[in-house]
């Protein structure tokens, strides 16, 4: 529940990427195609991110077309899926729900992540001994809302978003460094005879500005919400990785999952905007999960996450959603509307 409520909050300060880009396309696209059509283009342009999140909250999509692509996921060889087969042999046999879309990822590192309703697996990991532990882990992702949850917040952002924001830094940081340099070189006779601290004045403003520069940009291309809101996200997540090692742990891969630890390091996923690690420590992880203790196997079905998605966290999540976005549309179409002028009575 603790997930839903911070989308939700996530989801309402995301009206203001809405409104920015609303803002930007139907402008631009008012020059161009008429200001009707410009308004509509830009209505599209500002809701899609937030209709596109709403459904992959809800499991559609899966996490396939756009992760897949982002990623580089690719089909798995028959050596992969033979031990992919092997390793989760007995989650199956204990009736837990496995992901119908499976891809490999050649990426270094021993890492496997959950986007939407799709595992996605590292190449180096089909061949690592802790294979069934890692995925005894994902399984208690998949059978949550974390896959879905990730999936929503990710889709908050325009496809390319990140590489346009981190593009468009990089070139007016370095011209914002020349104009820094081109102030300090005007007026540094000035402060210097003044006995002012120049530098720290400047360097002050110049990070100003940058930050300034990027929440602009964000607001463009969206995930303003998880910006503000990343250190809530950052703990939700860190519960989350604690409760999915639990879950591997009632499974009866406590023991291996902690040999796996000792050994190896999974490779950390970050949130948009925020790159904290997401992942707690390992020493940590080993630590919880010796407190478990061994249950042992269990025959019967798994129990999924606590924070598995209900349906009436789906209709809370989309009425609530669709609400603000019916908010949204009206109020930023009913302020670029223009009155209709009413026309002067007829004479008698």
């Amino acid at each position: 529940m603790g997930g839903i409520v911070l989308y939700l909050i996530t989801l309402a300060l995301e009206s203001i990427s809405v409104a920015v880009r609303f803002a930007l396309v139907a402008s631009v696209a008012s020059v161009l195609v008429g200001r009707e059509a410009g308004i509509a283009i830009g209505v599209i342009a500002g809701l899609a991110p937030v209709v596109y999140s709403l459904a992959a909250l809800a499991g559609l999509p899966r996490g396939h077309l756009l992760t897949r692509a982002a990623v580089g996921g690719r089909r798995l060889t028959p050596a992969e899926e033979a031990q992919l087969h092997r390793a989760l042999a007995v989650p199956r046999a204990q009736g837990v729900p496995i992901p119908g879309r499976i891809f490999a990822v050649d990426r270094e590192g021993l890492n496997a992540f959950v986007s939407g309703r799709t595992l996605y697996i590292h190449r180096e990991l089909f061949t690592h001994p802790g294979l069934p532990a890692v995925l005894a882990h994902e399984l208690g992702h998949y059978n949550s809302l974390d896959g879905r949850l990730s999936s929503a917040i990710f889709g908050l952002t325009l496809p390319g978003g990140f590489l346009i924001t981190y593009t468009l830094l990089s070139v007016l940081q370095w011209v914002a460094y020349g104009f820094f340099m081109l102030l300090l070189g005007l007026f540094v006779m000035v402060f210097l005879l003044a006995r002012l601290n120049i530098w720290g004045l400047l360097r002050g403003l110049f990070a100003l500005s940058v930050t300034i520069t990027r929440f602009t940009i964000i607001f463009a291309v969206g995930g303003v919400g998880t910006a503000l809101l990343g250190s809530l996200w950052r703990n939700y997540y860190l519960q989350r990785e604690y409760a999915a090692d639990a879950y591997a742990a009632r499974l009866g891969y406590r023991d291996a999952l902690i040999d796996f630890f000792e050994r190896e390091v999974l490779s950390d996923v970050s949130i948009p905007w925020y790159t904290t690690p997401t992942h707690p420590p390992t020493t940590r992880r080993i630590a919880a999960l010796q407190a478990l203790g061994q249950p042992g196997l269990r025959p019967t079905r798994a129990r999924p996450g606590r924070h598995a998605l209900r349906p009436w966290a789906i209709a809370a999540a989309v009425g609530t959603g669709l609400l603000a976005l019916m908010l949204v549309a009206t109020l930023t179409l009913g302020l670029g509307a223009s009155p209709t002028p009413t026309p002067p009575p007829a004479p008698d």
